[in-house]
């Protein structure tokens, strides 16, 4: 696939399955976690590209993101969000304040969406502020169901690279979606790394709901005019953290052993779960 075809898997929640009625796109919502230093803020729009952003920050640097925000979001084209700060962040309360803001932050897109929110489509920011506030961003992720992100600052001299530089963390709902595979799809996926869609209902266990959700929460993309697929680098990390350890092995035995007493013996034998 070429890069001008890639999909981040934000664009709808259902693959194109013909026939089958299409989810229109969901807002890309980020919501970025802020200090004193910005540059990493420009990288994680440049690379998400979002439609909203909001922020999280102190009281002392409020004045500060609220101007940023408004030049943001006219030179890169996205709906200004709110910006959420804390009086606290050095309490002992700084937790539950911060958190709040985020739940203030949920509260005003869903009501700018009228209800219909995606947050496993948000990204989240825990590059700026404090260790705790990371902390706290990584948490209001989870709960969201959304992606955590981190921007690594680049070498002395560097230039800023977004597609180097941000990383994704594996989120929840990634594990919770691969989880819900075959075990011996796991091993199917991670072997083939790409294909035809065709080939994931054929040689798979996967319905198209499960591809769909695989694909909105990021861990495969889709050629945008090609029945194609292909595991993201994050899919990639989530299939084989989930499938490393003795635990796996034994669910796979399993799952090939009750295969072939159903009578699949012969899709096993024909080399399609090789």
């Amino acid at each position: 696939m070429s890069e001008e075809s890639k999909t981040t898997g934000d664009e709808a929640e259902a693959v194109e399955v013909e026939g089958q009625p299409q989810t229109p796109p969901s807002e890309r919502v980020m919501i970025l976690f802020m200090g004193s230093h910005h540059q990493h803020a420009l990288t994680s729009i440049q690379y998400y590209v979002p439609d909203a952003v909001h922020i999280v920050t102190s009281d002392d640097f409020r004045d500060k993101y609220v101007r940023n925000l408004n030049e943001w979001s006219k030179k890169y084209g996205f709906r200004k969000g709110t910006v959420e700060s804390v009086p606290d962040l050095f309490e002992r309360t700084a937790a539950e304040s911060l958190l709040s803001c985020v739940f203030k932050i949920a509260g005003s897109e869903y009501n700018h969406s009228k209800g219909r929110i995606t947050p496993f489509h948000w990204r989240v920011g825990i590059t700026g502020g404090t260790m705790h506030m990371a902390a706290v961003a990584t948490l209001a992720a989870n709960i969201l169901d959304s992606q955590a992100f981190y921007v690594i600052k680049p070498e002395e001299g560097e230039s800023v690279m977004p597609n180097k530089q941000v990383i994704e963390l594996p989120s929840l709902i990634s594990l919770k979606t691969a989880m819900a595979l075959n075990p011996v799809d796991v091993s199917f996926l991670l072997d083939q790394g790409s294909g035809h869609l065709d080939d994931l209902g054929s040689n798979t266990e996967m319905k198209p709901w499960l591809v769909g959700r695989m694909k909105a929460v990021g861990m495969i993309e889709t050629h945008h005019s090609e029945p194609q697929w292909r595991l993201t680098p994050s899919g990639y990390e989530v299939l084989t953290m989930l499938s490393s350890g003795p635990m796996f092995d034994l669910r796979k035995g399993d799952a090939i052993a009750k295969m072939a007493q159903s009578g699949d013996g012969d899709d096993f034998e024909s080399g399609f779960y090789a």
